[in-house]
């Protein structure tokens, strides 16, 4: 072998790890510390995986809810055949400490993966296949809101009425048990108030839950966990019964 065919061959080894590294750099700089939101839901305790196309490989566990959200990336790791970003299911509160938004950390840090058909060229090419598992448009930032969505829900979003609309009546509660304060906010002595809302399917039955405004100390997924059992008379569409989306304040209070 000739000596420029050696050093072609060192410069094609070398120069393909260098571009890797400079991709991953460009997507740790833009994503490392934000929330990005997943298109599928979020399975704690298990690890994701995808293809390119952003369909799952890996078996999921069942559940009557399933979790919707986004995850904030704390590691990002990129490989010829992996893009891997790892993070727990979070969300920030309106609370400042010095001028950054607090984070409030729904689940443990876990990876997803998304298992590549062929090494990434760009920063436009990995964000193509970041797009079909996170949500990565002008409306990301709703999707990142932490939703419970029963797992037998499949009310078409079209056909899901804001309270506010005319022809549109409310829900009408008929059981509401409170939640539970939680361990840490009474250890803290803290008191809030969790935002959410809901949406009442034609049954009176509670299909989804999203977080509007977070509180943290644990009162978020105590709020949540209760209004899964909450049941209503369904809401109307000009007489007829309807899925109905409102608003809903949980306060938490100490006496």
């Amino acid at each position: 072998m000739t000596r420029q065919a050696i050093f072609c061959l060192l410069a094609l080894f070398l120069v393909k790890p260098a571009h890797c590294e400079s991709l991953k750099d460009a997507l740790r700089h833009k994503y490392k510390n934000h929330i990005l939101a997943l298109r599928a839901p979020f399975t704690p305790g298990y690890d994701q995986k995808f293809n390119s196309a952003g369909q799952l490989l890996n078996a999921v566990p069942t559940s009557a809810w399933l979790l919707y959200g986004g995850i904030y990336v704390e590691k990002l790791n990129l490989s010829s055949d992996t893009l891997r970003v790892q993070g727990p299911l979070a969300a920030f509160t309106d609370q400042q400490i010095d001028g950054q938004h607090v984070l409030v950390r729904f689940s443990k840090s876990q990876p997803i993966e998304i298992h590549l058909d062929r090494p990434l060229k760009s920063l436009d090419d990995a964000e193509a296949v970041m797009g079909r598992v996170f949500f990565l448009g002008p409306d990301a930032a709703e999707h990142a809101k932490p939703e419970f969505r029963r797992a037998d829900d499949n009310i078409p979003d079209d056909q899901i009425y804001d309270y506010h609309q005319e022809g549109i009546t409310s829900p009408k509660p008929t059981y509401t048990p409170e939640p539970d304060f939680s361990e840490e906010a009474r250890r803290e002595k803290f008191q809030g108030e969790v935002t959410l809302s809901i949406v009442v399917d034609k049954a009176g039955n509670v299909a989804r839950i999203r977080m509007e405004k977070v509180s943290g100390h644990g009162l978020d997924e105590h709020a949540m966990q209760a209004i899964k059992a909450w049941r209503f008379i369904p809401g109307t569409r000009n007489g007829e019964p309807a899925a109905v989306r409102e608003p809903i304040s949980v306060a938490f209070n100490l006496y």
